[in-house]
């Protein structure tokens, strides 16, 4: 059987109380309060300028068109002097005959999952 755990309590202090005359006088002074007015004041400035910043930049910014199927072809093989692909937007298998691709294709720089377009 294994060993028992034993749990010891922290002692407990017993509350200490403050006489009020013993507090701090907790009153704002006018300096304190222009300070954290001001303070606040240029922070909601701060966000405000940066929401209106991200707001014109939304408005300005225009994503690239996406590319149309008719353009792009995936590279699948290449046999018998011609390549083979696959078109993006429909899939539908499209042979090339151009020389200048096979021979890209043979020396590796054209791979298969590379994208071409016309």
């Amino acid at each position: 059987m294994g060993k028992k755990r034993r749990y010891y309590r922290e002692e407990r202090r017993r509350p200490v109380y403050h006489e009020e005359e013993d507090w701090e006088d907790d009153d704002d002074e006018p300096e304190d309060l222009e300070r954290t007015v001001t303070k606040m004041s240029w922070g909601l400035l701060a966000v405000l300028s940066f929401g209106v910043l991200l707001s014109i930049a939304h408005s300005l910014y225009t994503p690239s068109a996406p590319v149309s199927s008719n353009e792009g072809y995936r590279v699948v093989s290449v046999s018998r002097g011609r390549l083979h692909t696959e078109e993006l937007g429909t899939g539908k298998q499209v042979s090339f005959d151009d020389q200048k691709l096979v021979k890209k294709a043979l020396n590796g720089s054209i791979k298969r999952g590379d994208i071409i377009h016309r």
